[in-house]
């Protein structure tokens, strides 16, 4: 799915398809303790982000933010632990 076609779909749906379809990459921590998971989305090219977060009003998850660029990844540099296997 491209990322024009994900933003042409209803909130719940492209919950669903996120859920279903996306690649879970990693997990960032808001001032309030709110935990937001980001995703990965494959397309025909390098593919788009979907930030996952949970409304806790109603108590279900919720698409917070979708997005192409890199830049909002900054917000989960924090996070990435990368393990070097050297010999």
């Amino acid at each position: 799915m491209t990322f024009y076609a994900f933003r042409q779909l209803s909130s719940v749906m492209q919950l669903y398809w996120v859920l279903q379809h996306g690649t879970y990459l990693a997990q960032r921590w808001e001032a309030d303790d709110d935990g937001v998971n980001l995703y990965h989305c494959a397309d025909e090219g390098r593919g788009f982000f979907v930030e996952v977060g949970v409304d806790y009003g109603q108590e279900q998850p919720i698409v917070l933010r979708s997005f192409v660029s890199s830049v909002p990844l900054e917000d989960y540099c924090h996070y990435v632990r990368l393990l070097w296997e050297g010999t």
